[in-house]
């Protein structure tokens, strides 16, 4: 088993998930999902400064038939492991072609207001559906958020909860656009909800 990492009051309870796209790395702290990476990816471990060989020593949460023990083991606060428990739960449906909600996970991502109402307006993307930046930005300014499409793209770039907070499901107008986590993750992540959208939904 891995060595375990015991939160200090102000870092998150960290804990890791074999994917399909590559080991994530899950955080969670007061009870919320906080961070959602995936190794190599931009901004992995913002804005708690997470390093990934700290990261790849954590608790490995990957297998249903360990993880009460893990959860129950582990020293976390109570909140943060049904919090980490809530996210790898979700992590397993979406895998398995569901289409989980945001909504079912408490989620405390740390960014600005403008980063915040971005990244809650990609929750209303579908599954297996895609929104251009300059849509999600017309969204935004019909709720009265100023917003450009650049903007918008800078938000979704810093998003810290990737698939869980949809951002790979924002497109450019002209094809798939960048992504943290890599143009061959955001293409996987694309195929796999294109072939199991019919059945999830």
């Amino acid at each position: 088993m891995p060595t375990e990492i015991t939160p200090s009051s102000s870092d998150p309870a960290l804990a890791t998930y074999d994917s399909p796209i590559g080991r994530l790395t899950l955080a969670a702290r007061g009870g919320a999902l906080v961070g959602l990476w995936v190794a190599g990816q931009r901004f992995f471990g913002a804005p708690f400064g997470i390093d990934e060989a700290v990261a790849r020593s954590a608790l490995d949460l990957t297998s249903p038939n360990f993880r009460d023990v893990v959860l129950a083991e582990a020293g976390w606060d109570e909140a943060d492991a049904q919090a980490l428990g809530m996210a790898v739960a979700w992590l397993d449906g979406y895998f398995a072609g569901e289409a989980p909600s945001p909504a079912t996970i408490p989620l405390a991502p740390a960014g600005t207001d403008f980063q915040r109402r971005v990244w809650e307006a990609m929750d209303a993307i579908p599954y297996g559906a895609t929104r251009t930046y300059g849509r999600l930005a017309a969204t935004l300014r019909d709720e009265g958020v100023p917003a450009s499409a650049q903007a918008v793209g800078g938000a979704v770039g810093r998003n810290p909860l990737l698939l869980i907070r949809p951002c790979h499901r924002v497109v450019a107008a002209t094809g798939p656009g960048g992504y943290a986590a890599g143009g061959d993750v955001k293409a996987w992540l694309l195929a796999h909800e294109a072939a199991t959208a019919s059945s999830a939904n």
